[in-house]
């Protein structure tokens, strides 16, 4: 009897070490683009309600207001890059969708200075082909992703640039057709990214260098269940972006609550 309850507790204990070892926060990675494969992207956002966007960042943020009272801002990014590294690990070429919410400044900023007026931001949905290693990096520190085929095409007209951007998941599908004119200005900013997550902090923070033209206009179209469906969004974004020679260093980290 005594060696039968000896055993118990020692799987008992064996399970608990599992479950804690699964629960434990992944080691900080770092995530960098060099100037000799600098990456382009293009971001449209929609001005939902803060009670909408509240839905995605989770309990333990709430999304910064925007322009339009009682509304915040969403974004959705999509890039395009020939290689990038994560520690000294090259990725190979990859092109990845995120949706995006501006959210208020934590109490605890964790020792991070943004620069530029740039605020924190929750990452909601990292959107790629999931065996890919950066999505897999995103998966490893606690970030929602979900497995889809992302394309970001150039396409140069006579006065503007063309950018279209397709996302399909078993789901449903979104299509960008975007137009972007006006001169191009260079940006460094420092930023910090979390997940939504209510378990976990997960977060990369670090620099960004791009290029940006922000004066256009976008057609979004979709089908089956997406961002646009869930959430009533306009066909037509309040605001483009595209960005160029996008370079950054990037530090993920996570940790338990």
């Amino acid at each position: 009897m005594a060696k039968t309850r000896g055993l118990i507790i020692a799987v008992g204990l064996f399970l608990i070490g599992i479950c804690v070892h699964s629960a434990s926060a992944a080691p900080p990675e770092t995530w960098a683009i060099s100037n000799k494969a600098a990456c382009k992207g293009l971001t449209v956002s929609w001005t939902p309600t803060l009670a909408n966007l509240q839905l995605l960042v989770g309990q333990r943020w709430h999304p910064a207001p925007g322009p339009v009272p009682g509304h915040g801002i969403l974004l959705l990014f999509a890039t395009s890059c020939p290689q990038s590294r994560i520690g000294n690990k090259p990725t190979g070429a990859f092109t990845i969708g995120a949706v995006i919410v501006p959210v208020e400044n934590p109490e605890d900023t964790h020792g991070i200075q943004l620069t530029n007026g740039h605020g924190w931001a929750v990452i909601t949905d990292v959107l790629g082909v999931e065996s890919n290693p950066v999505m897999q990096l995103f998966k490893r520190h606690g970030f929602a992703v979900t497995d889809a085929k992302v394309t970001l095409r150039m396409h140069r007209g006579t006065k503007d640039i063309e950018p279209t951007v397709s996302i399909v998941t078993p789901a449903g599908h979104m299509g960008v057709h975007a137009q972007v004119t006006g001169p191009a200005k260079r940006f460094d900013i420092v930023s910090a990214l979390a997940g939504n997550d209510a378990s976990i902090f997960s977060l990369f923070t670090g620099t960004e260098s791009y290029s940006r033209q922000d004066q256009g206009t976008a057609i979004v179209t979709s089908g089956g269940k997406s961002l646009v469906s869930d959430l009533g969004l306009e066909a037509k974004p309040t605001k483009v972006m595209l960005d160029q020679d996008f370079i950054w260093s990037f530090r993920f980290s996570d940790q338990l609550y």
